[in-house]
C-alpha cells in the first residue's frame, strides 16, 4: 500500500509550481535512528532552498513515517511515500522517480552524511559541462554511527576512478552519491526493481557506455560501514555476479536525450587525465599513429627498464605514453622509475592512472598504496586499498605485512601484531616478521613498566575534581586519552566538564565515545541520551537509548520520567501518560509524576 504525504500547507507534491533544482531520494527501512539527523543535515545543504527531498518508507517496522511527518512541520520541501516491504528498494526508487520534479536527481542512504556544499558542487560541475549527464565525487568512510562529514573518525577514503564498464563490474564498491540530469532516465529508463543492493550499479552500467560521466576529485560524502568489516564487503555478491554474467547485455545502447548535445558519442571520449599526468612538451611534434599494439610497442621499452638504463628508459616511457596514453603497465613502470628519481608527486599521478586503467591488477594497487603511505602521508587511503587487497587475497603475506607496518606506524601495536601473526601462520619461517613481533612485545612490556595505568591516572583526576580544580582535571583527562583512547570513563568525565564549559560539540563527541566503548554501562548511555534530548540533537536517538535502558531496568524512575517528558514534547500524550502512570504505581508519593499527569489531562480536556 502506498500513501503520499501532503505538504504542511496541504498542497500535494504534484501541485508544486516552481521546479526544484535537485530531488534527493532516500529509501529507508528500519533506519529510524539515522533518519532525523540525516534529513536535518540535508536541509543544511547550500542548495536546500532549491531542493526536494523524497523519503520512501519501505514497509519499515520502526517509526520513520512519524519522523517525516514531524519534520514536515518545519520543512515544506519534504515528501514521503510508503511502499510494501516486499516491493524492494528498486521499486521504491522508481516510485520516487515518478514523483520527483527536480532538474537533477540523486539517491542517499539514511546513514550517509554529506559535505554541506556537495550538491552545489556536483550540480555546478554538470552545468559547466552540457555534454555530461552524471557527476560523482570521492568518498570518506567511518565505522562510528551518527558522525558528520565535517567531524568524523576516518575508517578510510576512496578516490574513485574515471569509470569504465569494466571498473564498475570489478570494483567491490561504487561511488554512492552521484547526481544526474533527470532526462538521463528518459534515455536509459528507471531502476531495475529486481535488484535489492546493486540497483545503482546496474543503472550506472547502462549509462557509462553511452554518456559522459564526470569524476569530481573532491570528497563530497561520508559512508557508514560496519565495524570489523573491510570496505568492500557491502552489497550483494549474488547480484554482482549476475551483472558480470549478463554484461554487455546490461549496458544496452541508449538514445541521447533531447537536451544533451555532444557532437560525438561520449562512449568514444578519452577520460580526463590526472592533474600531474605527463603532458608532451609544446615543441614536440605530434606522435604518429603506431601500427603496433601498446603491448608490442612496449617490448623495446621493457628491455631498457630491465637493463637498468634509467635515463633512456624514462625518455622511452615518455614517448610511449604520448602514443599510448591508456597503457596501464607503462604508467606503472614510469611511476616506479620516477620514485627512484625522488619525484613522488608525479609518480603518484601515474600510479593512480595505472590503477584507474587496470583496477584488477593488484601489483599496481600495491604500488599506489605503498607510495601513498611512505611519501604522500595518505594513510587512510593506503589502508583502504590494502584492506580491499586483503579481502581478495587473504593469504597474501606482502599485504598483511604492509598492514602491520602501517598499524605500527600510526600507534596501533595490537592490530599490527594481529597482521604479523597471520603472516607467521602462513610463513612460519619469516624471520623479519617474527622479529617485528618480538620488538612490539618488548616495547609494550617497557611501556607497562614505565607508565601509569589508565585507572591510576583516573584516580588523580578524581582528586583534582574533589579539590575544585576542574581545568586541571580536564587537562589530565585529555592526557589520559592520548595514552588510553579506549578508556571510556575518561571520555564520559571529559564530556561532563566540556558541557559545563559550554563546549557542546566536544561534549557530544566524548559522550558518544564513552557510550560506544562501554555499551553495557547504563550511566554512560543515560548521559548520552540526556544530551540528545536536552540539546535537541537527536530526540529519536535518545528515545532508543532510554528504551534499551528500560528493558534492563523496567522500574528505573528516572528513565520512565525522561521518556514521559520526551513523549510530551513530541505531542504523544497517551504514551507520556503511560510512562508517568508507571512511575506513580512504583512511587505513589512522586509529586513530579502526578503533576505531569495532571497537566496532560488538562491539555487533553482542552
Amino acid at each position: 500500500m502506498r500513501q503520499l504525504v501532503n505538504r504542511p500547507a496541504g498542497e500535494m507534491v504534484a501541485g508544486v509550481v516552481k521546479r526544484p533544482l535537485i530531488s534527493v531520494i532516500l529509501v529507508t527501512r528500519n533506519k529510524e535512528s539515522y533518519l532525523r539527523e540525516c534529513l536535518n543535515g540535508l536541509m543544511e545543504q547550500t542548495v536546500a532552498q532549491r531542493m526536494e527531498v523524497i523519503v520512501v518508507d519501505q514497509g519499515s517496522e520502526q517509526s520513520e513515517w512519524s519522523v517525516v511527518v514531524d519534520l514536515q512541520r518545519r520543512y515544506a520541501n519534504l515528501v514521503a511515500v510508503r511502499t510494501a516491504a516486499d516491493e524492494g528498494a528498486g521499486a521504491g526508487l522508481n516510485l520516487a522517480l515518478k514523483i520527483a520534479s527536480g532538474s537533477y536527481l540523486t539517491v542517499l542512504e539514511p546513514s550517509d552524511r554529506l559535505r554541506s556544499d556537495a550538491y552545489e558542487l556536483l550540480v555546478n560541475t554538470l552545468e559547466s559541462r552540457p555534454d555530461a549527464m552524471l557527476a560523482y565525487g570521492d568518498t570518506c568512510f567511518t565505522a562510528i554511527p551518527h558522525e558528520t562529514f565535517a567531524n568524523h573518525t576516518s575508517y578510510g577514503k576512496m578516490i574513485w576512478p574515471h569509470y569504465s564498464a569494466q571498473q564498475l563490474l570489478q570494483l567491490s564498491l561504487i561511488a554512492p552519491h552521484p547526481v544526474w540530469r533527470r532526462e538521463l532516465n528518459d534515455a536509459v529508463g528507471a531502476f531495475d526493481a529486481k535488484f535489492q543492493c546493486e540497483a545503482l550499479r546496474h543503472f550506472l552500467l547502462r549509462v557509462v557506455d553511452n554518456f559522459t560521466m564526470l569524476h569530481v576529485e573532491e570528497f563530497v560524502g561520508l559512508r557508514l560501514v560496519e565495524t570489523g568489516t573491510s570496505l568492500g564487503q557491502e552489497g550483494s555478491q549474488r547480484e554482482l555476479a549476475d551483472l558480470k554474467q549478463n554484461y554487455p547485455a546490461t549496458g544496452r545502447q541508449c538514445a541521447l536525450p533531447v537536451t544533451a548535445a555532444p557532437a560525438s558519442s561520449p562512449s568514444t571520449e578519452i577520460p580526463p587525465q590526472p592533474a600531474q599526468a605527463f603532458v608532451a612538451p609544446a615543441a614536440a611534434a605530434p606522435a604518429p599513429q603506431a601500427p603496433l599494439s601498446a603491448e608490442a610497442a612496449y617490448r623495446s621499452v621493457e628491455e631498457l627498464v630491465a637493463a637498468g638504463a634509467t635515463g633512456d628508459a624514462l625518455e622511452a616511457l615518455r614517448e610511449h605514453l604520448v602514443r599510448y596514453p591508456d597503457h596501464a603497465q607503462a604508467h606503472n613502470d614510469y611511476a616506479t622509475l620516477l620514485v627512484q628519481q625522488d619525484d613522488a608527486e608525479t609518480a603518484l599521478s601515474h600510479y593512480r592512472r595505472a590503477v584507474a586503467l587496470a583496477p584488477q591488477e593488484n601489483t599496481y594497487r600495491k604500488n599506489l598504496a605503498d607510495l601513498l603511505f611512505v611519501a604522500a602521508g595518505e594513510v587512510d587511503e593506503a589502508i583502504a586499498i590494502y584492506l580491499d587487497l586483503h579481502q581478495k587475497e587473504p593469504r597474501d603475506t606482502e599485504t598483511l605485512t604492509n598492514l602491520g607496518v602501517i598499524c605500527e606506524t600510526v600507534g596501533q601495536p595490537d592490530e599490527a601484531k594481529i597482521f604479523y601473526q597471520r603472516v607467521l601462520d602462513i610463513e612460519p619461517w619469516n624471520q623479519e616478521v617474527r622479529q617485528r613481533i618480538c620488538q612490539l612485545r618488548e616495547t609494550a612490556a617497557a611501556a607497562e613498566d614505565d607508565e601509569e595505568t589508565a585507572e591510576e591516572r583516573y584516580e588523580r583526576v578524581q582528586g583534582l575534581v574533589s579539590e575544585g580544580d576542574l581545568s586541571g582535571a580536564a587537562r589530565e583527562l585529555e592526557t589520559t586519552l592520548k595514552s588510553y583512547p579506549g578508556f571510556a570513563p575518561a571520555h564520559n568525565d571529559l564530556a561532563v566538564l566540556s558541557y559545563q564549559e559550554g563546549d557542546k560539540e566536544k561534549a557530544l563527541h566524548h559522550y558518544e565515545q564513552a557510550a560506544v566503548l562501554a555499551p553495557g554501562n547504563s550511566t554512560f548511555q543515560k548521559n548520552l541520551a540526556d544530551f540528545y534530548f536536552v540539546e535537541g540533537h537527536d530526540v529519536d536517538g535518545a528515545i532508543a537509548i532510554y528504551l534499551k535502558l528500560l528493558e534492563k531496568e523496567p522500574k528505573n524512575i528516572e528513565t520512565l520520567m525522561n521518556l514521559g517528558k520526551i513523549c510530551t514534547v513530541l505531542e504523544r500524550p497517551e504514551e507520556a501518560k503511560s510512562f508517568y502512570g508507571k512511575v506513580t504505581q512504583l512511587e505513589p508519593w512522586n509529586q513530579d509524576a502526578r503533576e505531569c499527569l495532571a497537566n496532560l489531562r488538562q491539555v487533553v480536556n482542552g
